[in-house]
């Protein structure tokens, strides 16, 4: 009674949470029409996830900013006038692909200045083989666990069972009644096998035969001076066994994580404002909001990148990729050796599984240098739609590598690159972006001398959760 009133409690709760996010993306709709018209003349989609996130991260700017009136959110923005809201779109719709960080992070909105990022655990409900109960299955830092006892603890194998530390080597085994002639007890050096009718058979032609009985798990062995702790290896009737069957725990670990404020202030005279408009057309103010909301969305990007280079380049990450000698010697030809750059990356992604058990690479973040040699590497790299046309000023996206996101990061080292796997959720991640409140401006304040002033701020907060998602290599000899 008292888990079915818990349930129901939570149950209640988190119909509670999703209604409260559908009136959100309800109220905030004007400007989520504007945000979606805006992506959709650039051939992208956004889903309903992102509507949330995007309604939070606005409710977040409204809050913040002490202002209750959604429709003055943006100076000089009405409810039935809302296009200027493509003025700060790039920052605002941070949850859409305007930043690098969204093909590289699993994103999720902070509804408070300091949140929470939870990861998913799953652990073994009760011994099982060489298994204690409480051992990690598999954990969103560490991966799957390895060993034989680990990968078969969903079956009717048990691996690894110590038994009794003794010569004269008796006791019961867990798991009974056990399938005939499967039984295999070993100390390393001498082994004991079931021949199907109750009897232990040693390898050892010195060593007396043993016992098995299959219906109670009762064993008796007897070594000659053990090499170790003997165990077992043997196959039981599932559906018949009394030690229940196998189960796991999952289970929820969180740690707090904080947004970063990102604030800039801008001063102009208005006299300046006044010439450009005359010469020019151009209104001071929009063009400040765009450079700056610019530069500050490209810090975050590149804050982010910053984290993913220190994981990649950590003692956690996954084995380093090596170095793709470009150079050109004898027999060389360079149409087809730089190729062999498809292989280095290919063994980071090798490296990345061998790491963590469950993810390959999934992008790469290449230096100028690293760029240059993908995109020499057609037609396994595609273009992304439009490159010719964009004027990057900080990280952007340069296309993809056999299906691989190619980021290109002329801040980073010239050779360098680095590989990583974005996750595929919240609870399976590498690195968390956590915006907060995507863009803010203030009123612009204009002073008796006639300069005018403009502040503006965003917040974010990022968490890395596993290390063991990301490795880097570098190219040589670029000429």
């Amino acid at each position: 009674m008292k888990n079915a009133r818990l349930n129901a409690a939570i149950e209640e709760r988190l119909n509670r949470i999703h209604e409260d996010k559908k009136q959100l993306v309800e109220a905030w709709n004007p400007y989520l029409k504007v945000v979606e018209a805006h992506f959709t003349k650039q051939g992208k989609e956004i889903t309903s996830y992102e509507k949330m996130q995007i309604a939070q991260c606005l409710e977040n700017s409204v809050l913040e900013g002490g202002m209750r009136n959604r429709s003055r959110l943006f100076e000089t923005t009405y409810s039935d006038n809302i296009t200027f809201l493509g003025v700060q779109l790039p920052v605002i719709a941070a949850l859409l692909p305007s930043l690098v960080l969204n093909e590289i992070a699993i994103v999720q909105a902070l509804d408070r200045r300091t949140g929470a990022i939870f990861y998913l655990d799953v652990k073994t409900g009760q011994a099982k083989g060489s298994l204690a109960s409480g051992s990690t299955l598999i954990g969103s830092k560490t991966g799957h666990a390895t060993g034989d006892a680990a990968m078969r603890y969903a079956s009717e194998l048990v691996y690894g069972e110590a038994l009794t530390d003794a010569d004269v080597c008796t006791g019961t085994l867990s798991y009974k009644p056990l399938r005939a002639g499967t039984l295999i007890i070993t100390d390393g050096v001498s082994t004991f096998t079931a021949n199907g009718s109750g009897v232990m058979v040693p390898d050892d032609s010195t060593l007396s035969n043993g016992t098995i009985n299959i219906t109670t798990g009762v064993y008796s062995v007897t070594f000659v001076g053990r090499a170790a702790v003997p165990t077992a290896a043997y196959q039981y009737v599932y559906e018949k066994q009394t030690a229940g069957v196998p189960e796991v725990d999952v289970t929820l670990t969180s740690e707090t994580i904080s947004a970063l404020d990102f604030p800039l202030r801008a001063k102009y005279s208005m006299g300046a404002a006044i010439d450009l408009e005359k010469a020019h057309g151009l209104i001071l103010e929009n063009e400040l909001i765009k450079y700056l909301a610019g530069e500050i969305r490209f810090e975050i990007d590149h804050y982010g990148i910053e984290q993913i280079v220190a994981a990649a380049e950590g003692t956690g990450a996954a084995d380093t990729a090596g170095t793709f000698d470009a150079g050109i010697g004898t027999e060389r030809e360079w149409v087809w050796h730089k190729f062999r750059f498809l292989d280095i990356i290919e063994k980071a992604s090798n490296n990345i599984f061998a790491k963590t058990l469950r993810g390959q690479a999934s992008y790469i973040i290449c230096g100028n240098n690293a760029a240059r040699l993908v995109r020499q590497l057609k037609p396994n790299f595609v273009e992304a739609p439009g490159i010719a046309t964009i004027t990057p000023t900080g990280p952007y996206k340069l296309g993809t590598l056999d299906g691989r996101i190619v980021i290109q990061d002329p801040f980073l080292s010239t050779n360098k690159f680095y590989v990583g796997h974005k996750g595929d959720g919240l609870l399976m991640a590498g690195l968390v972006y956590a915006p907060y409140i995507p863009l803010f401006s203030t009123p612009t304040l204009i002073t008796s001398d006639m300069n005018a002033q403009k502040g503006f701020l965003s917040a974010a907060g990022f968490k890395r959760v596993n290390d063991g998602f990301y490795t880097y290599g570098q190219v040589s000899n670029m000429q």
